[in-house]
């Protein structure tokens, strides 16, 4: 009985293990097959969701196909890593297909970067060269003030130059032996035209007469109504000044013995001043006569600058020299500048009118220069707050420091971001993985980086001197007197750099001082034809940086201007060939507002003298003079 008991139990598990199995393999299958059911239904019925899937699982290898830095966008290797300029680690780069060239930010997102827009404009636009000139006194305002009678001259009035005289004023008393004559021929001619005058009209013309003498020999109305009143000769007459103005010379002394017709003093009249400034022979062209020129005073640069009117170009160059001289009249109320001071004519030339931008509108590289259009909001796919930017390849024409204008590209209806535009450049990298000058993705990265230079074509890396010459097309063969001391410029800006580094502004006022010395010891006479016409030019450019590094404590206003001085001495280093030692330009993407700007250097680890120590080894190599 017990045995049944257990062959029943046993047939009982094996019975119930077989349903649990069969039940657990149908329900999984009926599971797997509903769970695949659903989903085509899903899919059918919203695409997007379907192909959203298959994006997440094959967009993972597209996303982190590519890796760049975020500090310098043309650095890309297919692997993560860190940057070989400045050691950050590698972002992976986002790159899709639909739009891939158009970057949406919202309204916050704008704000926190700065991006501000504004319509295209136009207006003029042209170049500046920077003529170096002297304050003269007008010679057409100068009088002169010389002794119309014989005699001794016994006292003098005003006995330093620079005075100011006015009209009227006592300048000399004199002795004059003729004069007492004709002083005693007068009170005569007086005495007989009262005695007589009533019978003979002839005696009141011999009066008149004599009186007409006294006045042609300079005594005044006054002086001869006080003859007529005292009747008695003055030994010594006063003479006053017929005219007002500035003692500039006076050529006679007390005791001294004159004659008639003698220089005793001369006068300027500095109510209105010549400007003159030397030309060379391709800067005659943009000048002529009856032109207004604006003229800022060494000195008084804070104020507003001066206008002249060029009144003379000297028909023939200055002897021993190529230049021609310009003279221009610049009035000076309240006698503000003096003879001799010296000054700076902007002179422009090259003027086009059209379409302009701000400088920082536009980013360059290699392939050309590119603005982002504001292309519109609120459309498909897009958030209803976000502006939309796409690059488009623009050509520049002629640049300044602030503007540059647009000769192809734009039609003057569009809307362009004038700030920010770096940043968009950068997301547009980044985010998109997208070249924005074919506007296309690309594998194999943007290799040229933006920059802000007035050339709109970075200078690449270079070993040797022929390539390094391609660069600029003007290379002189200069003296080695000449290049000597153009070394000892490029070695004393080597300090100006380090101040930089340190962040010292009083540092740098010195050293700018000590490169300002270094560049007055620079012999342009050396130098002659186009190669000194160059070098003026680098020259301006360098001293007009170096003095607002000098003049003000901002530390970054000293490293604005320093990128324009690094710009001349690059320029003349690079015409001139001075030093056989090989000197490093590098270069930084993140200086002036992320616009980019080179410096020099001796040696190859980066000091950059834009940040300091907040980003000391930001930067890289761009070329290697040798």
């Amino acid at each position: 009985m017990t045995r049944r008991w257990i062959y029943g139990l046993a047939a009982l598990m094996l019975l119930l293990n077989a349903s649990c199995e069969s039940g657990g393999s149908t329900s999984s299958k009926g599971t797997d097959s509903t769970g695949r059911h659903s989903a085509q239904i899903a899919g059918a019925d919203d695409p997007s969701s379907h192909n959203h899937s298959l994006n997440e699982e094959g967009s993972a290898t597209e996303l982190h196909s590519a890796y760049t830095c975020p500090m310098h966008p043309q650095i890309v290797q297919s692997s993560p890593g860190t940057c070989p300029i400045c050691s950050m680690d590698l972002v992976p780069v986002a790159k899709t297909g639909e739009k891939a060239a158009e970057i949406v930010l919202s309204a916050s997102q704008m704000q926190l970067a700065n991006v501000t827009v504004q319509p295209v404009s136009s207006g003029s636009i042209g170049n500046s060269t920077v003529l170096n000139a002297r304050l003269a006194a007008d010679q057409q305002q100068t009088d002169v003030i010389s002794s119309r009678v014989a005699g001794r001259i016994e006292r003098l009035f005003v006995k330093e130059t620079g005075q100011p005289i006015r009209k009227g004023q006592v300048l000399y008393e004199i002795y004059s032996e003729p004069l007492l004559t004709q002083q005693q021929e007068y009170l005569i001619a007086l005495q007989q035209e009262a005695e007589l005058g009533t019978t003979e009209k002839r005696y009141s013309q011999f009066r008149q007469a004599a009186e007409q003498k006294l006045r042609l020999y300079g005594m005044t109305a006054d002086q001869i109504a006080g003859l007529v009143r005292t009747k008695k000769v003055l030994p010594r007459i006063p003479f006053v000044a017929p005219s007002g103005g500035t003692v500039t010379e006076i050529v006679v002394s007390e005791g001294q013995y004159v004659g008639e017709g003698a220089l005793l003093y001369r006068l300027a009249n500095l109510s209105q001043l010549w400007v003159e400034a030397e030309l060379y022979a391709g800067e005659a062209k943009y000048v002529k006569v009856g032109d207004r020129l604006p003229v800022q005073v060494v000195g008084y640069e804070g104020g507003q600058a001066q206008t002249a009117r060029i009144a003379f170009i000297n028909p023939e160059y200055r002897a021993g020299s190529q230049v021609l001289v310009m003279r221009a009249v610049m009035p000076n109320p309240g006698g503000r500048y003096q003879p001799g001071q010296q000054a700076r004519v902007l002179l422009r030339h090259g003027v086009q009118r059209g379409l302009t931008l701000p400088v920082d509108a536009v980013v360059r590289a290699g392939q050309g220069a590119v603005v982002f259009v504001q292309t519109g909001r609120q459309s498909e796919n897009r958030p209803t707050d976000g502006t939309a930017f796409q690059p488009r390849l623009v050509q520049t024409g002629t640049e300044t420091d602030q503007r540059v204008a647009i000769m192809k590209g734009l039609n003057g209806d569009e809307t362009i971001a004038m700030s920010g535009a770096y940043l968009l450049y950068s997301e547009l990298i980044l985010k998109k993985g997208v070249n924005p000058f074919t506007q296309k993705p690309d594998d194999e990265g943007v290799k040229s980086t933006p920059n802000g230079e007035t050339n709109p074509t970075p200078v690449p890396a270079v070993t040797n001197k022929a390539t390094s010459a391609s660069r600029i097309p003007n290379i002189h063969t200069a003296p080695d007197g000449f290049k000597k001391q153009l070394t000892g410029v490029y070695e004393a800006s080597l300090k100006l750099t380090e101040s930089l580094v340190s962040s010292d502004a009083n540092r740098s006022k010195v050293a700018a001082g000590g490169v300002e010395k270094a560049l007055s010891g620079v012999d342009m006479m050396l130098l002659s034809g186009q190669a000194h016409t160059d070098w003026m030019k680098y020259l301006n450019a360098m001293n007009a940086a170096l003095k607002v590094i000098r003049s003000t404590g901002d530390l970054e206003q000293q490293r604005t201007a320093y990128a324009q001085f690094e710009d001349g001495l690059y320029r003349s280093v690079k015409a001139f060939d001075i030093t056989d030692k090989p000197i490093y330009r590098q270069y930084c993407p993140m200086a002036l507002n992320s616009n980019g700007s080179y410096w020099l250097s001796d040696e190859k680890p980066i000091r950059n003298p834009y940040f300091g120590d907040q980003m000391l080894t930001c930067g890289e190599t761009k070329e290697v003079l040798r």
